[in-house]
């Protein structure tokens, strides 16, 4: 999608603040789909996507998603807030995690196996708000 790619080449050039909100938007929403398309939710937060969940979660509610809203708040609770607004920091929280600690993996699963299903309909609305803004044909 050329305006997909064009949206991806003036974050990378331009950097985050110079991107609309709407641009955002699409932005925090699709690294959200992806990365638990590609890795669980558990992805966004030991690669820099999180590093704007604020913005993350403000787009998830301007587009109602508010179970998928539920279930990205119910990973955060597992960072001590001043650690989630930092990649390091994230990665720290998550490095020092007992593999074994069912109590985080199991929390991690259940959330996958509860978003999962959301994420077509994520995507839906995503795509009615790309093209609603005019982002995209």
């Amino acid at each position: 999608m050329p305006a997909w790619h064009a949206l991806c080449d003036k974050w990378s050039q331009e950097g985050y603040a110079a991107l609309t909100p709407d641009e955002k938007i699409w932005l925090n929403v699709r690294a959200l789909i992806d990365g638990t398309n590609n890795g669980g939710l558990i992805s966004l937060y030991y690669n820099a996507d999180a590093d704007t969940l604020p913005d993350c979660m403000a787009a998830l509610e301007q587009l109602g998603a508010h179970d998928v809203t539920h279930q990205v708040e119910r990973v955060s609770a597992l960072f001590p807030a001043d650690a989630l607004p930092s990649f390091e920091a994230r990665n720290d929280v998550i490095n020092s995690w007992d593999d074994k600690d069912p109590r985080i993996h199991d929390l991690l699963v259940e959330v996958d196996v509860a978003l999962t299903p959301m994420l077509d309909e994520l995507e839906q609305k995503l795509d009615n708000f790309v093209r609603r803004m005019g982002l995209a044909p």
